[in-house]
């Protein structure tokens, strides 16, 4: 019996070595950490755009990662959408966005509900219609008959593939009326 029992230790001891050692011989994935797509505020409306008593506001969203979703990279957005405050909303003439930063394509100015971010968010947006590929800019262009301060902490959801899915991101969008 004394010898059944040494021999019992003996095996649960090497199998115990054995996952242990295993475990250190594996591969280890490298994963590259990126923290979000970024959206930079190129102009904030401040001067009155070509003495036409309208204000530009310009944004360029890119992919610091582009790739798969997979391992630290980040898939290509289908469309940014962006909330607006009442006064904003009311203020807005036009939404275009840019591949390029100079060829415009102008998108419907409604600020609705968008069906596609329903799991991310129930707020009325301004979407625009154009995503990211890989690396490449895009820009974003909102156009208002006012001038506005600038929120650090505006609200934007981002759609991208099924991996990345819908998420909300802060940028420096359109804040409070000037004229108040």
């Amino acid at each position: 019996m004394k010898h059944f029992f040494k021999l019992t230790c003996a095996a649960a001891v090497l199998t115990a070595g054995i996952i242990t050692l295993s475990s250190f011989n594996k591969a280890k994935k490298v994963t590259t950490n990126v923290d979000a797509y970024s959206i930079q505020l190129l102009s904030n409306g401040s001067d009155e755009s070509r003495g036409t008593g309208t204000y530009e506001w310009t944004w360029v969203l890119t992919n610091p990662n582009p790739g798969n979703g997979e391992d630290g990279t980040l898939q290509n957005v289908s469309h940014f959408d962006i909330a607006l405050n009442a006064e904003a909303e009311g203020a807005l003439i036009s939404a275009e966005y840019s591949f390029d930063g100079i060829t415009w394509i102008s998108v419907p100015i409604e600020v609705e509900r968008d069906p596609s971010i329903r799991k991310c968010t129930t707020t009325d947006v301004l979407k625009f219609n154009a995503g990211t590929v890989g690396d490449q800019p895009t820009y974003y262009r909102a156009t208002f008959s006012e001038e506005f301060g600038t929120n650090p902490y505006s609200a934007s959801w981002i759609n991208s593939g099924s991996r990345t899915g819908c998420n909300m991101y802060f940028f420096s969008g359109v804040g409070a009326s000037s004229n108040n």
